[in-house]
Parts: structure tokens; C-alpha cells; sequence
């Protein structure tokens, strides 16, 4: 069998399998590779797309936009100008964001999930609010309000509220 074969048998197997089970493969993947090329999920994602881990939402001190921009200065190393362009926002309100930040959570995030990360790209229109690109990314790989509320911390009618803006905001409400 062709290597391409192989690799087109692979993803309608992957393709056939539930969400719990496809985040705990891509996962068990990371690790692996990881531990065998020792490279940083920085490298590996950078290279296709920077992402940002949804578990740097479960925190109740700081805004979507806070967190993001916490994640980006201190986790990934990236410069005001850089995260400023990336989420298309002004190197001045980056840097003020950030310095708020730091009144708030001066500790680093510590162990936070990365079983569902989300594309950098996904933030950067600017029609959508931090907090609703957030929702509505989630939402749109499958879960439910109540699953998307216990992830970001927030009340289960906030969620169904956010959303509905996404979706009215997008024109499918």
C-alpha cells in the first residue's frame, strides 16, 4: 500500500470516530511527538498556524482578550507588535491590556488544558467581540452551551447569549 493510501485510510478512520475520542487521539499524537522529536507544540503549531489552548479561559480573573494576550506575551514569547497584528488590535491596546494583566494574575497560568486549541486566526475579526470569536469556535466544533460554559468559567445563559450574537451577527439566527 502507498503512503498516501495509508494516510487517506487513516483519516476515514479518524473521520468515524466521536469528538471525546478524535481530541484524545490528536492528543495522545502531540504527546508522542513531543517526546520523540522533542518539539515544543510552539514548533509544531507554529508551523502551520499559531493556536492558543482553550484552557486559558478557566480562569475568573481576567477577560477573554486579558487571558489571550497573557498566553501570547508570557507562554509563547511574542512581542507587543507581533500579538497586535496577529489578533489585528493596536500595539497600544495590547500593551495597555497586558499591563492590566499583570494588576490582576501576576502568576503565570500554570497547568491549564490543551486539548482544544484554538487558531490565532479565529480572533482577529474584529466584527466579533473577543469573548464572542471565542464562543462561537467552540460552539462550532461541537459542544454544547453547558460544556463551553464549564470550559470558560461563565454562566450557561451568558454562553446561549454570546452565541446568539454570533449567530445573528453572521446571519444564520
Amino acid at each position: 500500500m502507498e503512503k498516501s493510501e495509508n494516510i487517506d485510510l487513516i483519516l476515514s478512520k479518524f473521520k468515524e470516530l466521536s469528538k471525546e475520542d478524535k481530541i484524545r487521539l490528536t492528543s495522545y499524537f502531540m504527546d508522542e511527538l513531543k517526546k520523540l522529536h522533542d518539539v515544543s507544540e510552539h514548533e509544531v503549531f507554529g508551523k502551520k498556524e499559531l493556536s492558543i489552548p482553550v484552557g486559558i479561559f478557566a480562569n475568573d480573573e481576567l477577560s477573554s482578550l486579558e487571558s489571550i494576550v497573557k498566553y501570547m506575551k508570557e507562554e509563547l514569547k511574542l512581542r507587543f507588535a507581533k500579538i497586535a497584528k496577529l489578533l489585528n488590535r493596536s500595539s497600544k491596546t495590547i500593551w495597555a491590556t497586558y499591563r492590566n494583566t499583570a494588576k490582576k494574575m501576576s502568576s503565570p497560568f500554570g497547568a491549564m488544558s490543551k486539548e482544544i486549541m484554538m487558531p490565532v486566526s479565529a480572533l482577529s475579526n474584529r466584527s466579533y467581540s473577543t469573548l464572542e470569536s471565542v464562543v462561537g469556535f467552540i460552539k462550532d466544533i461541537g459542544f454544547s452551551n453547558h460544556e463551553v460554559a464549564e470550559m470558560l468559567h461563565l454562566d450557561d445563559r451568558t454562553i446561549w447569549t454570546v452565541y446568539h450574537r454570533v449567530k445573528k451577527k453572521r446571519g444564520t439566527s
